[in-house]
C-alpha cells in the first residue's frame, strides 16, 4: 500500500497543535510499519530541526506554495493531487483539517474538532485580506473534504459527536484515534535540574502553570482573573507562569495583568524549548487548563505524565481525556470573576493529600495514551478504507 501524507506541518516553526500531531503520528508510523510505503509531502525544504523518518519505506517531496495569498490553496488543490497521482499513491491522508479535493485515490482526513465551524475568534486588530481569505478557505474546504473522504479520523468521542451532528456525516464514517504523549514528558526528580530551570526563567520555587496560544479559547484571561481572586497568602507563595506557544495575545493579557496589579506575580514565557517545557511542567505545583472548548487537550496529559496535579474546565473532550485524574471546573467564564476556578485552585494548593492523589491518578491516566496506539489504529483505518 502506498500512502501519501500532507506533512507540511513538519517544517512549520510554530509548535503545538497540528505540528505536534503530525510529528508524533508520522514518527510512530515509521517505527511500527515496515510493510507500507509512505510519501511525505512538505511545503518547504527541511532543516536540521525537521523530524523526518529515516526508515527505508519513507520518502519526502517538497511541494512549495509560493504564490502571494493563494500559495497554500494552490499547493493543496493543484500541486498535491498532481504529484500524488504521479507517485501512484493508493491512499492520501490529510492530518490537518483541510485536504486536496481533486485526488484520484482514496482520501482520509483528520478533523481534530469542530471549533473552526462554529467558533469565532476575537480579533484584537484589523484583519488582513489574506487572513479573511484563509478563514474562508478553512471554513469551506473542510466541509467539502469531509463529504469526499472515505474516512474521517478524529481525536475524541466528543469531537466525533460534533462532527457527525454538525457536518451530517454517518457515524460509521468517523473513527476515534486518541492522540498520545511524547515519551519525553516524564517525572524528573533531579533537584539541580529543576533549580536550574527556575533560575533560567527567573521563577520562584512554587508556581501555577498555564499554556496560552493565539486563540482566546485557551482562556488565559480567565486564569489570570481567577489567580487575582486567590487569597493574598497564596498569591505571595505561588507565581502564575504562562507559556506562550504563540505571542499574538500577549499584549492584551499584559494589560489585564497590569490593571489587576499583578506585574510582580505573573510571568509570561515564550520560545520555550521542548526540553525546558518538560522541566517547567515538573517544577509546577499545579497545571491549570480553563479552556472554553477542546478537541483533545494534549497539555493535560503532558502535565499528568510529569506528575503535576491538574485542574481543568469541565467541557467538550476534557472529562473524557482526564477521567478521575483532575479537578474539573464548571464555570470558567472569562468575562466573570471565575470564582469557582479560583476556589478550587486554592483548594488544591492548600491540600497536600489532594495533590498526591491527583499526581498518582494523573500518572496512571497518562499511560493510557500513546502515539504507538494512535499509529496502529490509524493503519487499521487505512486498511479499512482500501478494503472497501
Amino acid at each position: 500500500m502506498k500512502i501519501g501524507i500532507d506533512a507540511r506541518f513538519l517544517t512549520h516553526p510554530q509548535r503545538g497543535g497540528f505540528k505536534t500531531y503530525s510529528e508524533n503520528l508520522i514518527s510512530a508510523l515509521a517505527e511500527i510499519d515496515e510493510d507500507n510505503s509512505y510519501f511525505l509531502y512538505l511545503d518547504r525544504p527541511p532543516s536540521h530541526h525537521t523530524k523526518l523518518p529515516k526508515q527505508h519505506n519513507f520518502e519526502y517531496r517538497v511541494i512549495p506554495g509560493k504564490l502571494p495569498i493563494i500559495g497554500m490553496p494552490t499547493r493543496e488543490q493543484v500541486n498535491l493531487p498532481y504529484i500524488a497521482t504521479k507517485d501512484r499513491v493508493d491512499l492520501f491522508h490529510s492530518p490537518c483539517l483541510s485536504a486536496p479535493l481533486g485526488l484520484k485515490c482514496a482520501l482520509s482526513v483528520t478533523i481534530h474538532d469542530m471549533i473552526w465551524f462554529s467558533y469565532q475568534y476575537t480579533e484584537t486588530s484589523p484583519v488582513s485580506l489574506k487572513r479573511k481569505l484563509m478563514n474562508w478557505y478553512y471554513y469551506i474546504i473542510p466541509q467539502l473534504a469531509a463529504r469526499k473522504s472515505s474516512l474521517i479520523l478524529t481525536v475524541s468521542k466528543a469531537s466525533k459527536d460534533r462532527i457527525t451532528r454538525e457536518l451530517g456525516v454517518p457515524d460509521e464514517k468517523v473513527i476515534v484515534t486518541y492522540e498520545g504523549i511524547n515519551q519525553n514528558f516524564r517525572q524528573i526528580s533531579n533537584v539541580d535540574e529543576l533549580r536550574r530551570i527556575r533560575m533560567k526563567y527567573n521563577l520562584s520555587s512554587d508556581y501555577i502553570m498555564g499554556i496560552g496560544s493565539a486563540d482566546p479559547r485557551k482562556n488565559i484571561s480567565g486564569l489570570v482573573q481567577a489567580y487575582a481572586h486567590l487569597p493574598v497568602n497564596l498569591k505571595t507563595a505561588y507565581q502564575l507562569v504562562i507559556i506562550w506557544t504563540n505571542t499574538y495575545l500577549t499584549k492584551v493579557l499584559k494589560r489585564q495583568v497590569e490593571d489587576l496589579g499583578l506585574n510582580e506575580r505573573v510571568r509570561f514565557l515564550s520560545q520555550v524549548s521542548d526540553e525546558d517545557l518538560v522541566l517547567l511542567y515538573n517544577g509546577a505545583s499545579l497545571f491549570a487548563y480553563p479552556t472554553l472548548r477542546e478537541g483533545f487537550g494534549l497539555p493535560l496529559l503532558e502535565a499528568m505524565a510529569c506528575g503535576t496535579p491538574v485542574i481543568a474546565a469541565n467541557n467538550s473532550s476534557i472529562p473524557e481525556i482526564v477521567g478521575d485524574a483532575a479537578i474539573l471546573v464548571n464555570d470558567v467564564n472569562p468575562k466573570g470573576n471565575c470564582e469557582e476556578l479560583s476556589q478550587k485552585i486554592g483548594q488544591i494548593l492548600s491540600n497536600t493529600a489532594l495533590q498526591e492523589t491527583l499526581t498518582r491518578r494523573g500518572l496512571k491516566q497518562a499511560t493510557l495514551f500513546t502515539w504507538y496506539r494512535c499509529a496502529r489504529e490509524t493503519i487499521d483505518a487505512y486498511r479499512s478504507i482500501l478494503a472497501k
